[in-house]
């Protein structure tokens, strides 16, 4: 039977994670633990098979306990996957890598991908153990999982950004059509009776409604989705923003220019330059350093 510890300071992830492990086809025996100085005692006494190992610990984080863990002869050798609902880039996966876990699983845990991630972690285990190959072998191929890894998640990720900037132009293509045909009706208003008069001064609000309500809401909720930890980054980086100028940071991330952003706001090209401006300021900011590449690494 193999051992796995799982290390998880909320309940509910920690309870959700060792149903996922016991509903599998596989028989485990699992552990746990609450912060990282206390699993890798565990892992010195109990010297698990596998160690699922939350980022954000108490007392100890998973980084600190994965390296220490390797700096231990005793539990060098197991492997450790790290998993977290906030450090999810690339530049965090590299950090996972370098600090000596194996994979990446990402919160809310799927439990299709950690039952199959944890099965073949261990039967990779299995086979360096059964064939007994040399440890600069182990590394190079970790290594090469590792590079491929974060390939693939840089992808994704420039996938969804364009798929995501493509979204943002849609909403200020859908809003220029909007404004045109509130343009137009103003021009139909006045040359018809008092009745369809009314009607069309109705529609023309409804538009004006929808156009102010859902332009920032529709964008936003796509935004986070590719985005979970930006806002998050950002809000610690920088607690003295305001809510629009977190606004604006989302929208230079995509790379949008002023004249897209002041349509998707509804504000002047000036107002827009001003705001960043602003946003320079509060960011502390030297004259040669560049806001956009300044917020895309955030």
């Amino acid at each position: 039977m193999k051992k796995i510890l799982v290390v998880e300071d909320e309940p509910r992830h920690l309870k959700t994670i060792i149903e996922y492990l016991a509903t599998g086809n596989q028989n485990y025996e699992i552990l746990s633990a609450r912060n990282g100085l206390i699993a890798c005692s565990i892992a010195e006494a109990e010297l698990p098979d596998l160690i699922i190992m939350d980022w954000e610990l108490p007392i100890m984080n998973g980084i600190d306990a994965t390296i220490k863990l390797k700096g231990t002869e005793k539990t060098s050798a197991i492997p450790v996957i790290m998993c977290t609902g906030v450090m999810m880039t690339s530049q965090d996966l590299q950090t996972a890598f370098s600090a000596g876990a194996i994979d990446f699983i990402r919160k809310p845990v799927d439990q299709i991908e950690l039952t199959s991630r944890v099965r073949s972690m261990l039967m990779l285990a299995d086979y360096f153990n059964s064939k007994n190959i040399a440890e600069v072998k182990v590394n190079d191929l970790i290594k090469e999982i590792q590079e491929q890894e974060i390939k693939r998640l840089k992808a994704e990720l420039d996938f969804k950004n364009k798929d995501l900037a493509a979204k943002a132009l849609f909403l200020v293509q859908k809003d220029e059509i909007i404004i045109k045909t509130i343009a137009k009706l103003h021009k139909i208003k006045k040359f018809d009776t008092s009745e369809i008069s009314n009607k069309i001064s109705e529609l023309i609000q409804e538009l004006h409604f929808n156009q102010k309500d859902n332009r920032w809401t529709e964008f936003e909720a796509h935004f986070q989705k590719v985005h979970e930890e930006f806002y998050v980054r950002l809000k610690t980086s920088h607690p003295d923003l305001t809510p629009n100028e977190r606004k604006l940071c989302a929208l230079i991330r995509l790379n949008l220019s002023t004249k897209d952003i002041s349509a998707l706001t509804q504000q002047s090209f000036k107002s827009i330059e001003v705001a960043r401006s602003r946003l320079r300021q509060k960011m502390n900011l030297v004259q040669n350093e560049n806001l956009n590449t300044y917020i895309s690494v955030i």
